[in-house]
């Protein structure tokens, strides 16, 4: 799935616009996780990988803090896709934190 910045899907443009993409492997790996964790996950793991999906403003806070509590807490130490999967969340959190500066949302874009 992709992540594009917008409150509306009208509002991307998804040949031009920029994005994150985001692995269906990776999330299934993070609602793996939840029950080793102390923090709700789920704003994340519960987006829909195959369907185009509007997530609030109010959501990409709350998406950026798992996103950090992952990195921060070493649940990938092990993981044979580390640094991909890093970056995966830094870009995530960094277009997260764009929408927010621009008072949007985001878009997901399923497979």
């Amino acid at each position: 799935m992709n992540f594009y910045i917008g409150n509306a899907i009208e509002d991307i443009d998804v040949n031009e616009g920029e994005n994150v993409e985001f692995s269906d492997d990776f999330l299934d790996l993070i609602y793996k996780l939840r029950k080793k964790v102390s923090i709700d996950m789920s704003k994340l793991y519960k987006i829909n990988p195959y369907r185009d999906v509007i997530i609030s403003k109010k959501d990409l806070f709350e998406i950026i803090k798992i996103c950090k509590y992952i990195l921060n807490a070493s649940l990938l130490e092990n993981d044979i896709e580390l640094e991909e999967r890093k970056q995966m969340l830094k870009e995530l959190i960094a277009i997260a934190q764009k929408a927010i500066a621009r008072d949007l949302g985001l878009i997901s874009i399923g497979d």
